[in-house]
């Protein structure tokens, strides 16, 4: 789940980035949405934000993963999360 202040804008472009790089692993049966970090759903188990709204992202869902980034749109922790799922 990727979440940002309005869950719109740079959230859907981050949501967009990483579901093509997950098709491109093969990994096309992971759901990857975006959302404000005010409407997070309880099934979440990834939480990917601005380093700038992880504090909020974790105090919302603490039990959640999180991934903190810089840019939604080029971050290399998405080639990390990748290579990470497609080793197990």
């Amino acid at each position: 789940m990727f979440a940002c202040d309005a869950g719109m804008g740079s959230s859907a472009m981050g949501a967009s980035v990483l579901r093509n790089k997950f098709k491109k692993a093969g990994l096309e049966d992971i759901d990857v949405s975006n959302t404000s970090i005010n409407n997070l759903p309880d099934d979440a188990d990834l939480i990917v934000t601005h380093k700038d709204l992880t504090d909020r992202a974790k105090a919302k869902r603490p039990d959640a993963e999180h991934i903190s980034v810089t840019n939604f749109m080029n971050s290399p922790k998405y080639d990390e999360l990748v290579s990470t799922l497609t080793n197990r």
